[in-house]
Parts: structure tokens; C-alpha cells; sequence
């Protein structure tokens, strides 16, 4: 694979003081820690991938303990409404982390997810619409599996629901009472005594005080940090379930992830995934559960936390309790999933995402080049461009830098914005050498067909595995079609008319002596009525082509 190369000195050397410490063996935290706990270094295959260790605040290195089959569990929604783009970017973020693995590193990934379908606020929100609260969280689920499609994230390979999984976390809550790191309550609710969690609050770095105060007035738990794996009935319209230790009730929300989690891969899992919200309390209880029941001091290897969405402007995170939210419909009126996606991909996926139009413009801008790129190398392999010297050693080393450097953003915590620049610089400085007018009529041309194909479909490639879809020109008539059809035109042949007409018409008007200056006006004026309806005309000295443009829905122009 193009991708795999030898690591680098600097590389190299700091993989060796990794393996130094030894298979299994935990890594010191940063010096101006205080935590007791520390990352446990997993025995397995090295991958040299770093990745982000929220408990060291550094990066540290993806061991695979069975690499043949590499877990991944991500929190799934809450269907108590629709979903909106805060949503959106976390799903879509991981969705290009677990491609890059399966697709560019070819990692066997194997995904799983819950849906969060009995709820506190999916009863609130039945009981306030007086619809049955299982049939509005089919609903929102089903709405939210359509928003997923069209965002183009790839489904889990396992999932299930909450409801369905009653009796599984039931066992999972009993073993806890068992082993005394749970109790009963009068009411027959199940809470988790914080204080036999000996690492609690590692994940955020934090020293929980409370875990031995006491609760408070009112409550049933005993210590102010104990949360909820049960929680008694209250109401009888509410959805609940006979328990072994007494009473009705139904799950608390951190002990389903658990549940569901260990049902899927047991006692250990490679990956777990979420927005950086859920950091604490959410995945901080789920890995203090897991840890109890499967006696361990490390339940998860590698956290995955990617940074909230929020519109520009606004510090707050877009909630649907702030009301501050963008649907994935509104956003798809206005720009399109590859726009969306090129926005998450030019951001950290571990850091926050300030939402606008100037972001998702930038976004369609980048599209846009990498489209005319393909546009420009497709002319010039079609020799509507005149063949240029080209320097076959300069060209051959700079197709490997861009290899070797986009493969090492990717293995430096999946830094996707890197590896954009990466590829831009590349695109960059073979379109200057096959556009350069500028000629050495002497020389005979360097053809180096093959390098500039290979540099194409490099580049072509990796974006494929990022999940963008529709970057590349064809000659398929079925493929230009479809584009064209989403504008609203009838066929390419009208384009490729248009375009023959206008080529005569300018090739008259230069041939006159002094140019026709009206004649161009008027190819001119075809290329801008073309351009508005989204289709960009480019000009080469033996002919013309022309690129679908990435119009917004509303007109705007393409950039």
C-alpha cells in the first residue's frame, strides 16, 4: 500500500521509548499530575498511530491486543427529538476516524452502538405530546437514521436498543449488588457507591470530594457522587419492569451503555466514542462500572472525545435545551454532506467547531479546488492541453513526500487538516506546471502520464476513504447525469452543444486581426450564464471542458 512506509528517525526513536517501558505496563502522567491512576499501556501489536490520552494530556501509541478484530463502541442518540448539527459533527467526525482505520490503515473495525430509546426526557416529551413513548422513539429514530444516510455515515455494524436489552442490564446491575458496589434503596432504585470506585473521576483528571458526603436531603443515595442504575417507578404511564431485587422500574442512562457495551466485546474495549460533553459524567460512570464488574483498572484503552459544535459567536454548545440548534434538513437546504464533511475534516476533530456560513464557504471553496484539479488533469491527460517539460525525477520525489507526509497526518491523531495541506501543496504544483502557458518550445515534453495519473488517483483515493463522495469528473454520461439532473438540466449533450458553439465562436473571434472584442463579450457571456447554473467552463488552448461547480442550494455562487 502507497501508505506504508519507514518510519522516520524522530519517529522511530520515540516508539522505542514506548516499547521501553514494556508490554502491559502503565505510562507515567505528566509531571504536574496528581492523579493516582494512569494509562495502562495495552499488550499488543504496534500500529505507530498516536492518538490523544485525555488522562496524560498527550499522545501515546494505538497498540492492538488482536488486531484481527479492532472494538469501537460509540454512544448513539437519545431519540426524544430531531437531531441537529451538534449532533451531526460528532457522528460524522467519528465516521471519518473509523473509515481512515478501515479504509486507509485496513483495520478490521468492528462498530457498535446503542439507541437510547426509554429515557427521562423521552417520557417528558410522550407525555406532554399524549403519544405513546415507544412509538415517538421509533419515530425520531427513524428520522435520525435518514439524517445519518444523507450525511453519508456508515450504519454500525451492531445495534440495539435500550428496551431491548431490559434483562441484560438487569444481570449487569445484579452483579454489581453482588460484589457490594451497588445498593438497593427503600423505593427498590439501584445506585452505584462512588466510594468503592478506587479511580473515580480519572477521566476528567479530577478528585471527586464528594463521593463520601453524604446525599442529599430528600434522596435515597448514600453519598452526593452515587448515580442512578435503576430507577423506581414513579408514574404509572411511565415504562417499567419487574426487577429481582423488588419492585418495577427501568435503566439509568449510564448503566445502558455498559450493558450493552460488554454484551457486544466483553471486558475490554479498543475504542469508545462520543462528543467531549459525555466525557463526564456519562462515559466516567460507564468506565467505573465496567471496571467494578469485570475487576480491572482499565475497561477502555482509548477514549475517542471530539469537541462540540457551536455557531460562531455563541460560547455555548448547540443543545436542543438552549434552543440554539440547526436540524440536518435546514442544513442540507443550503449546502450539501461533502460540504459538511470537508468542514469537519478541516477542523481537529478534538477541537470545538464554530459553526457559519464563512466555514461551510470555505468548505465548498476546498471541494471546489479539489474538483478542478481532477477537471485540469483530466484536460491535460486528454491533450486539450499542450504537453509541458516536466522534471520526471522532481515530479517522482514530489508524489512521495506527498505520500510520506499525508500518511504520517494521518498517523499524528488522525490530523485531517494536515493531510488536506498536504494534498492542496500537491495539486498546487501540478497545476502550475501543466496550466503554465510559458513554454521551452525546444525542449522536448517530459510526458510523465503515468506520475501525474498516479498523483490523481492517490489523491482521489484517500478522499474517497474520508467519506467524500462525488469529487471526480467522469467521462460516464450516467455519472454527469445524475449531477446534472440535481441542477435541474435535462443532459450533458446540452452542455457539450453550448460549449461547441461557443469554441466556434471564439475560435473566429481570435482569428481576426485585431480580435473581435464583441465576439468574446459574447463567449464571455455564455460562460457566466453556464456558471450560474452551476456549471464552470475552462478554456485550454486546444479546446474547452467544463466541471459540474458546487452551487449552494440557494443560488449562491460556487467560489
Amino acid at each position: 500500500m502507497l501508505s506504508f512506509r519507514i518510519c522516520k528517525v524522530q519517529r522511530f526513536q520515540s516508539c522505542q521509548r514506548w516499547q521501553s517501558q514494556g508490554p502491559g505496563q502503565t505510562l507515567p502522567p505528566p509531571a504536574e499530575s496528581t492523579q493516582k491512576y494512569t494509562w495502562q499501556k495495552p499488550l499488543g501489536q504496534h500500529t505507530n498511530i498516536r492518538i490523544f490520552n485525555h488522562v496524560l494530556r498527550q499522545k501515546v501509541p494505538l497498540l492492538l491486543p488482536n488486531p484481527n478484530m479492532v472494538s469501537w463502541y460509540t454512544c448513539g442518540p437519545t431519540v426524544y427529538d430531531s437531531a441537529h448539527l451538534g449532533h451531526a459533527s460528532t457522528y460524522v467526525k467519528v465516521d471519518i476516524i473509523q473509515r481512515i482505520l478501515r479504509d486507509y490503515f485496513r483495520i478490521n473495525l468492528v462498530t457498535a452502538m446503542n439507541i437510547t430509546d426509554v429515557d427521562d426526557k423521552i417520557i417528558r416529551r410522550a407525555r406532554e405530546s399524549g403519544c405513546n413513548w415507544l412509538d415517538m422513539a421509533r419515530a425520531y429514530e427513524a428520522e435520525f437514521r435518514e439524517d445519518m444516510l444523507s450525511l453519508n455515515v456508515q450504519p454500525p455494524d451492531i445495534r440495539s436498543h435500550v428496551s431491548a436489552n431490559i434483562d441484560n442490564i438487569q444481570r449487569f446491575i445484579n452483579e454489581l449488588i453482588s460484589n457490594e458496589q451497588a445498593y438497593v434503596t427503600k423505593d427498590y432504585s439501584v445506585y452505584f457507591d462512588v466510594s468503592k470506585a478506587v479511580h473515580y473521576g480519572k477521566l476528567q483528571r479530577a478528585d471527586i470530594d464528594s463521593s463520601t458526603e453524604p446525599g442529599e436531603q430528600g434522596t435515597h443515595k448514600r453519598h452526593r457522587s452515587d448515580f442512578a442504575l435503576w430507577k423506581a417507578k414513579k408514574f404509572p404511564d411511565e415504562p417499567s419492569w419487574p426487577a429481582s431485587w423488588g419492585g418495577e422500574g427501568r435503566p439509568g442512562w449510564h448503566i445502558e451503555c455498559s450493558a450493552i457495551a460488554g454484551m457486544f466485546f466483553g471486558r475490554r474495549l479498543d475504542f469508545h466514542a462520543g462528543g467531549l460533553d459525555l466525557r463526564f459524567p456519562h462515559h466516567e460512570n460507564e468506565e467505573a462500572q465496567c471496571c467494578a464488574r469485570y475487576e480491572t483498572d482499565q475497561w477502555v484503552n482509548y477514549w475517542m472525545h471530539t469537541g462540540q459544535l457551536h455557531v460562531a459567536g455563541d460560547k455555548d454548545k448547540m443543545s436542543k435545551s438552549l434552543k440554539n440548534t440547526i436540524s440536518v434538513s435546514e442544513l442540507l437546504k443550503h449546502y450539501t454532506a461533502d460540504e459538511f464533511r470537508m468542514a469537519c475534516l478541516l477542523s481537529n476533530y478534538r477541537n470545538a467547531m464554530p459553526y457559519s456560513d464563512q466555514l461551510m464557504i470555505t468548505a465548498r471553496q476546498t471541494l471546489q479546488k479539489f474538483r478542478n484539479f481532477q477537471a485540469d488533469l483530466s484536460a491535460y491527460t486528454s491533450f486539450l492541453k499542450p504537453l509541458k517539460y516536466l522534471d520526471e525525477g522532481a515530479l517522482r520525489a514530489q508524489l512521495a513526500h506527498t505520500v510520506n507526509e499525508f500518511d504520517e497526518s494521518l498517523r499524528d491523531d488522525f490530523d485531517t487538516a494536515r493531510g488536506l495541506s498536504v494534498l492542496m501543496d500537491q495539486m498546487s504544483s501540478i497545476s502550475r506546471c501543466i496550466n503554465d502557458q510559458e513554454g521551452n518550445a525546444e525542449q522536448e515534453p517530459a510526458y510523465c502520464l503515468d506520475l501525474l495519473i498516479a498523483a490523481g488517483n492517490f489523491i482521489n483515493k484517500v478522499m474517497g476513504d474520508f467519506g467524500l463522495t462525488e469529487l471526480k469528473e467522469t467521462e460516464s454520461s450516467k455519472s454527469r447525469q445524475q449531477q446534472l439532473s440535481a441542477l435541474g438540466l435535462d443532459s450533458s449533450n446540452l452542455v457539450s452543444d453550448i460549449l461547441s458553439l461557443r469554441g466556434n465562436i471564439r475560435q473566429q473571434a481570435t482569428a481576426q486581426s485585431p480580435k473581435n472584442l464583441q465576439l468574446l463579450a459574447v463567449c464571455d457571456d455564455l460562460r457566466n450564464v453556464l456558471q450560474q447554473q452551476g456549471i464552470q467552463v475552462r478554456d485550454h488552448k486546444q479546446g474547452s471542458s467544463w466541471v459540474v461547480a458546487t452551487a449552494s442550494k440557494d443560488n449562491q455562487s460556487s467560489g
